[in-house]
């Protein structure tokens, strides 16, 4: 699978287009169509521009989930960690933690077509 086009991304308006927000990549000065948010109800819809924005945003939030991996990583060990020896009942806190690790590594394989590399090791506790 490919990469996806270098960010930042912005929201603009194609001519062809007025009532349809796009988002486009600039890189080195040339600018890139990325896509274009149809209005799904009518011309008077906010939600074209409300995904366009999310869209838009979607370089930046891929960043930093992948930034944010390791120390989700890090609480799961962490709690792991703190559970031991304590009854079968898996604290509150390890299970949060083990919920948001998954979710994370979940979307990142969506986005990647690919594992992260630290979800080849094993969690203790799991």
């Amino acid at each position: 699978m490919g990469q996806h086009t270098q960010g930042p991304w912005i929201v603009s308006v194609d001519p062809r287009y007025p009532n349809e927000p796009c988002i486009d990549a600039v890189i080195d000065g040339v600018v890139w169509h990325v896509a274009l948010c149809h209005n799904a109800v009518g011309p008077d819809d906010a939600s074209a521009e409300a995904n366009a924005r999310l869209i838009a945003a979607a370089p930046e939030l891929l960043a930093a989930l992948k930034d944010a991996l390791p120390l989700l990583r890090a609480e799961v060990e962490k709690q792991s960690a703190a559970s031991v020896g304590r009854p079968a009942v898996e604290s509150v806190k390890l299970s949060t933690a083990r919920s948001r690790y998954a979710a994370a590594i979940s979307v990142l394989a969506k986005v990647d077509d690919a594992t992260p590399l630290c979800s080849g090791q094993p969690l203790r506790g799991t």
